[in-house]
């Protein structure tokens, strides 16, 4: 009976593991590894993050991917797992970058956090940078961000 019990827990064990690694079945749809540079004014922007977000308008759609500006400027997307990319197509790119909150009283509502760069950047609808990925070759992209509004 105890012998009959251990054999039983470590198949619920065994189902469990592989459940858990990923052996669902699901399929992940066609990613390319993307990543670049983002600057200011002509200089590396230090921090912040870049969103890759699906133009479902060019048949693009799914999850958004994300990534990190490193104190150099540069960044990597991630979809689902670290550093895997973006999907293929047409995406439309948010940049955000804030300043730091500083330390508040938790009795009051904190400030919102001021954006460090123009806030036409920080939304879909008013950024206009566009990325197209492919799922082959490099898909390392520049984005200059200008301080003033382009002019007309």
């Amino acid at each position: 009976m105890y012998r009959h019990m251990i054999l039983k827990s470590w198949c619920v064990i065994a189902v469990a593991a592989l459940a858990l690694s990923g052996c669902s079945g699901v399929k992940t749809p066609p990613l390319g590894q993307v990543g670049g540079v983002v600057t200011l004014d002509g200089q590396p922007l230090t921090k912040g993050q870049v969103q890759f977000v699906p133009d479902s308008s060019k048949g693009t759609k799914g999850r958004m991917a994300v990534g990190l500006i490193g104190t150099d400027g540069r960044f990597a997307l991630t979809a689902f797992k670290p550093g895997d990319g973006a999907l293929v197509g047409f995406h439309k790119v948010v940049i955000i970058c804030e300043e730091d909150v500083p330390a508040f009283d938790p009795k009051v509502a904190p400030p919102p956090p001021k954006s460090l760069i123009p806030v036409r950047y920080t939304d879909v609808k008013t950024s206009g940078l566009t990325a197209e990925v492919k799922s082959a070759g490099k898909n390392d992209f520049t984005f200059a961000l200008e301080s003033r509004p382009p002019s007309k």
